[in-house]
Formats: C-alpha cells, structure tokens, sequence
C-alpha cells in the first residue's frame, strides 16, 4: 500500500496544479480572443465584398451556411452607407 503523501507534499501539488489550471485557462482566453477577431475580420471582408456589388446577400448566404438574416445583422456595422 502506498503510504498517504504528507501535507506538505499535498500542498506542493495543489500549488502545481492550480499553476496549470491558469495556464489552460490563459491559452483558453487566447484562442477565444482569436476566434473572435477571425469572426469579425471575416464579417468586415464579406461586408466589402457586399459593398463591391458583385456578390448578394443570398450569395454569401449559401456560402457560408447562415441565414440572409443573420448575414445582415453581422455585416450591417461594417457596410458603407454611401
């Protein structure tokens, strides 16, 4: 039977482990930050291919697999008025 860790080892370890939960926690917060500016990249670039005119809004619908609707409401910040 292995003998029971002592308190300072137990202690050690929690330590250890708590250093790796900050550090997955980190590369999570990271890889959401760069979801996120991919996300509003891509939605800036579909808006501009919007405004060039040679693409519809069902177009970029079928390519991308979301709705006219939801196309709308992620491009409509990035569209020029003019």
């Amino acid at each position: 039977m292995t003998p029971r860790p002592t308190d300072e080892t137990r202690a050690a370890g929690r330590t250890r482990i708590a250093e790796l939960k900050k550090a997955r926690d980190r590369a999570h917060e990271e890889a959401e930050k760069a979801k996120s500016a991919a996300d509003e990249q891509m939605w800036k670039d579909i808006a501009a291919e919007l405004d060039g005119g040679e693409v519809l809004q069902r177009d970029v619908a079928e390519a991308t697999g979301f709705s006219r609707d939801h196309v709308l409401k992620r491009t409509k910040q990035y569209r020029s008025t003019t």
